[in-house]
């Protein structure tokens, strides 16, 4: 009974998903590069609790984590109701990926960030359905990045023209008992606090 109330859960989120962000990419991969070259490399899923997966360097050297799937495709939805605040800075939408599951098929998961207060970075985690989504947005370079329209560094924050933000690293992360070799999202303009960050570009490459 758990079992069939479960994916009727991931059902309803999936409906709620198809409902708003409706209109669905071609599948890509997520290639990470540093300016230093110390990485290049895909991103793949790495299972971190009930239909929850992480973003995982696809050949991490970590020997204390699950090991990621070879590599992984993601698709990018966004909706008819939505357009880009500039040509350059792309439409805003969600990254999504299809859950693998026994019983009910293939479950479009899409990413949030989860936070952890007592850090300076955020986790990216892909779930079920989209009820607390990030939105992010995909510039006219395919690069993966964060749109905003607030400029925090002014007396008092003020509003302003939408921009982009890429503020992504490489990381040794702890999550859910695990440690993993993560993509995350940086918390401000300075880099993380965790000393195995490693700023990275991504970029979207279709297949």
């Amino acid at each position: 009974m758990k079992t069939l109330c479960y994916i009727a859960g991931l059902a309803a989120a999936v409906a709620a998903q198809d409902s708003y962000y409706n209109v669905t990419s071609k599948p890509f991969q997520l290639v990470l590069t540093s300016a230093d070259g110390s990485i290049n490399d895909t991103v793949s899923t790495c299972h971190v609790g009930a239909a929850l997966e992480s973003l995982c360097l696809s050949n991490s050297n970590s020997t204390s984590k699950p090991d990621p799937t070879p590599f992984s495709t993601f698709n990018f939805n966004t909706s008819i109701y939505s357009q880009a605040p500039s040509p350059d800075l792309g439409v805003p939408g969600i990254l999504t990926w299809f859950l693998p599951t026994a019983n009910a098929g293939l479950i479009p998961s899409s990413v949030y960030f989860n936070y952890d207060p007592s850090t300076d970075s955020a986790t990216p985690i892909l779930q079920p359905g989209s009820s607390q989504p990030q939105t992010l947005a995909f510039n006219d370079q395919d690069e993966l990045i964060v749109q905003a329209y607030i400029n925090w560094t002014t007396n008092p924050p003020s509003a302003g023209p939408t921009y982009g933000l890429n503020r992504w690293y490489a990381c040794r992360t702890y999550f859910a008992s695990y440690q993993y070799d993560n993509l995350v999202w940086g918390l401000g303009a300075e880099k993380p606090e965790n000393p195995t960050c490693v700023a990275v570009g991504v970029k979207r490459v279709f297949v």
